[in-house]
């Protein structure tokens, strides 16, 4: 289904004059109560549409994308953000943020210099009013006379950068008519009379039952209203029920009854006409709501679409190839999942969802990497009958002309981008992931992911030691601003990869481990390296931006040491010890360089040691009571530490641990990543001269220690 299903756009131009460099912003009117033509899919006409400006749903954050012309398929499709969005004076506006990014860049060029004035906002209608031609209606204290659709609640989703707002087709861009119909706004329900409901109440009626349910209730107990209520003998006067009022009330009930029906079935036939299924409008009438047609009729078109065969045929038509090459893609992948988990089928549905297989891989679960590679060749249209395992191995890879295959039946073209060795790709990524998610990131928790940089060029963060205590404010004067420290760390990220061949051979020997256990394997080398980068920056003891080692006793400008030197294995004793000197750091020091008078009040999150004292933290913070000797009665205060286990400390000391406070609170050591690379990325290479295409597992990662105050080191020797 399209994404810009139930998606409506209209456009608005910016405030050219609000366009600020220094910010890489403009401000922009997204949305006026104008009244603009739009489709409507229940009537099938173009009906004039009013978007209430008090009925916007807008996210918490007031920020949506800012996109190039509605596309929403990649990341590269967005501008920046819409931030700041208010509703005043009958009209949306909003503030248009540019990113740095290439794409951002461009379109900031062509606002600045005047090229690029429109702008549209796409939206949903989630509540409207119709007003028939020749009425009129007051909605939200205003009259609106028809035809006109009022959309008293509708939900921003995005606004666009465009280059042409005024253009009526332009607003519908996106716009998918087959697939609206299964996400069309719902027309406003039925209000009913205030003194009926309490009548209907007083008879028995939930006063929770919403309007609509109300009416049915009403239709289904019209004895109930005739009963007369004798009040509390107290009361003055009995309550007597208006035969007639009843009757009227009851007539009501019944026509509306009546009418929404006939309107319910006309909208159905409607949906069945749109969706090109006339013959379904039967079975869909008896369907409770719009909602259950909507589904229904799209089941049926996914059931029609997976009538086209596919398989043995020599040619098959492009909704069968694309089915084989998806059944093939996904078969490919649960076997090397499979292979990679040993056959832990829960662990597969944790990696590769069934929901999201194509329903055609499990044809493929006993087939062998050849018996794949001839099913994808023979399906786009060679004939494989007489071709060894090398030809057929080849013309997978590379296409029948670089096998040397000739008979060749081209109704289908045959482009090696999307060869065997293609849909291979997936799977070798899914086996990545298998091993990249395995191994314990034990950097998360104890340190802060920062935000993902778009480039390789130095990353400034500035040293953030804790804002310091509010001070009083004087009435007369402005109250003080805090100052930040004059000190930034610096570092940048750095790509790391590395390459495997999948050679022609692999199929020829029917070899799956170049799908699972060396991508798998590479996975693995991916997720150490970025804990290596990370856990680096503790065992190297690097010089922070204040001249001293991150780990460092009471020296010059360092006023509170985080440094505790002699023997001490990890105890309730040396604990608390480290434990209070980390609650009595101080703020960022004064500008003459005097310690800070703000005590942070820090506590550690985190016991972090090397495999050589695994048991003994085990131990200490999963006792109930102190461990130590004679103390088995005593309360265990370090049991609300979480241990991490790294053996990549050891290389550095097996005694040295350390204890670190949840990186939320105060910056310890931050990761952070390229864009795009957060996870390991897989790019690809053809070599045609060798008939091998290479794989490059590539990730680019960075570390830095910021700040000193939120890490406490015993060197337990």
């Amino acid at each position: 289904m399209s994404e810009a299903a139930g998606m409506a756009f209209r456009s608005l131009a910016v405030r050219a004059s609000t366009f600020s460099e220094e910010t890489r912003t403009v401000e922009a009117v997204i949305s006026t109560e104008q009244p603009v033509e739009m489709p409507d899919w229940t009537r099938m006409e173009m009906i004039p549409e009013v978007l209430l400006s008090s009925g916007v749903q807008m996210p918490p954050s007031r920020q949506v994308p800012f996109l190039d012309s509605h596309n929403r398929h990649s990341v590269k499709d967005q501008l920046g953000s819409a931030r700041d969005v208010i509703e005043q004076d009958n009209q949306v506006s909003a503030t248009l943020h540019f990113s740095r990014a290439t794409h951002g860049e461009s379109a900031l060029g062509d606002v600045r210099d005047g090229h690029i004035t429109d702008v549209s906002v796409g939206y949903e209608v989630l509540k409207r009013v119709f007003v028939p031609k020749g009425e009129t209606k007051n909605i939200s204290g205003r009259d609106f006379s028809g035809p006109v659709n009022v959309a008293t609640s509708w939900k921003l989703r995005e606004v666009s950068l465009t280059p042409i707002g005024a253009d009526d087709q332009a607003k519908l861009r996106g716009l998918d008519p087959a697939a609206v119909i299964f996400q069309a706004p719902t027309e406003e329900s039925f209000v009913m009379n205030e003194d009926l409901r309490a009548l209907c109440e007083s008879r028995g009626m939930d006063s929770e039952l919403s309007d609509d349910d109300a009416q049915r209730w009403l239709l289904k107990n019209t004895d109930k209203l005739a009963e007369k209520k004798e009040e509390k003998k107290e009361e003055t006067r009995a309550a007597v029920i208006d035969a007639d009022a009843i009757a009227k009330a009851i007539q009501v009930a019944i026509r509306a009854e009546r009418e929404a029906r006939e309107a319910y079935e006309a909208d159905v036939d409607a949906h069945c006409k749109l969706a090109d299924l006339p013959g379904e409008a039967a079975f869909c009438r008896t369907l409770s709501n719009i909602a259950a047609v909507r589904t229904h009729l799209a089941t049926k078109k996914e059931e029609a679409a997976a009538e086209i065969p596919f398989g043995s045929s020599v040619r098959v038509g492009t909704t069968g190839v694309d089915r084989l090459k998806a059944g093939i893609r996904d078969a490919l992948a649960l076997k090397s999942i499979r292979s990679a988990v040993n056959g832990n089928e829960a662990a597969v549905e944790r990696h590769m969802p069934a929901a999201s297989r194509s329903k055609d891989a499990e044809d493929f679960r006993h087939a062998t990497l050849l018996d794949l590679a001839t099913e994808y060749v023979r399906t786009m249209g060679v004939t494989v009958l007489g071709l060894t395992r090398e030809q057929i191995a080849q013309c997978a890879m590379f296409g029948p002309e670089k096998a040397g295959v000739r008979g060749y039946r081209g109704d289908n073209p045959y482009h090696t981008t999307g060869s065997f060795a293609n849909l291979t790709l997936d799977a070798i990524n899914k086996s990545m992931m298998v091993g990249y998610s395995e191994v314990p990131s034990t950097w998360r928790g104890p340190m802060r992911q920062g935000d993902s940089v778009p480039d390789f060029k130095a990353i400034n963060r500035m040293r953030l030691g804790g804002m310091p205590n509010l001070p009083a404010w004087n009435d007369t004067a402005a109250p003080e601003k805090a100052s930040m420290a004059d000190a930034k760390e610096s570092y940048a990220v750095e790509a790391r990869s590395m390459g495997i061949d999948f050679s022609y051979k692999l199929i020829v020997n029917d070899d799956m481990s170049a799908l699972t256990r060396i991508p798998m394997s590479l996975g693995d080398a991916a997720a150490r390296t970025v804990n290596a980068v990370a856990w680096s920056q503790v065992t190297s003891n690097p010089t922070t931006s204040d001249g001293k080692a991150l780990f460092s006793a009471v020296s010059g400008n360092r006023k509170r040491k985080n440094l505790t030197t002699g023997a001490g294995a990890p105890s309730v004793t040396s604990v608390g010890l480290l434990t209070n000197l980390m609650r009595q750091m101080r703020g960022e020091n004064t500008p003459e360089e005097a310690e800070g008078a703000d005590i942070l009040n820090l506590s550690p999150s985190y016991i972090v040691v090397p495999s050589a004292l695994e048991t003994v933290t085990q131990q200490l913070v999963n006792s109930a009571y102190d461990p130590s000797a004679n103390l088995n009665q005593v309360f265990n205060t370090t049991r609300t530490l979480t241990p991490v286990i790294e053996p990549l400390l050891d290389a550095d000391s097996t005694t040295a641990w350390y204890l670190f406070t949840n990186p939320t609170r105060i910056d310890t050591v931050e990761v952070t990543f390229l864009q795009g690379q957060e996870t390991p990325q897989v790019r690809t290479v053809m070599d045609e001269h060798t008939l091998a295409m290479t794989y490059y597992v590539l990730q680019s990662v960075g570390a830095k220690a910021l700040n000193h105050r939120g890490v406490q080191k015993h060197a337990g020797a």
